[in-house]
C-alpha cells in the first residue's frame, strides 16, 4: 500500500507502516503547508491512501473518495502516539488495500468505519 501523511499526524506513524513494507510520503516532505485541496489533488494523482486527523477530509462533498485513492481520519486525539501507531498496524494488517481505496476510514479506538463513496 501507498501512504501520505499529513502534516497533523506524528511522523513516527510513517516510520511504523514503512517498517512494514509499505510504501509511506509525508506531506511535510513534499510541501509544508500545502492546502488540503492540494493535499486530495496529490493522492488522487498517486493513488495514495491520505492519513490524516483533519476532519475536514471527512466532508465525503468536498472529498470524495475516488477508485485510485483513500482517506483514514484519525479520531484519536487524546490517544498515545503508541497507541495510534498500534491501531493503525492493526487497520493496515486487517484491511485490505481494494477497501481503503476509494473509501474514508474513521478510526476510532477499538473501532473503526468504512464508508464506500
Amino acid at each position: 500500500m501507498k501512504f501520505l501523511i499529513d502534516a497533523d499526524c506524528p511522523r513516527s506513524i510513517g516510520d511504523t507502516i514503512k517498517k512494514a513494507g509499505h510504501e509511506v510520503l509525508d506531506i511535510r516532505d513534499i510541501k509544508p503547508n500545502a492546502p488540503d485541496k492540494e493535499i486530495y489533488e496529490l493522492i488522487k494523482s498517486k493513488s495514495l491512501i491520505l492519513i490524516t486527523r483533519d476532519t475536514d477530509f471527512g466532508n465525503i462533498l468536498r472529498y470524495p473518495a475516488s477508485s485510485n485513492c483513500g482517506i483514514i481520519l484519525l479520531r484519536v486525539h487524546l490517544l498515545p502516539v503508541k497507541e495510534i501507531i498500534a491501531i493503525i498496524n492493526d487497520l493496515v494488517a486487517r484491511v485490505p488495500e481494494a477497501k481503503l481505496l476509494g473509501s474514508i476510514t474513521i478510526v476510532q479506538k477499538g473501532r473503526y468505519r468504512i464508508h464506500r463513496t
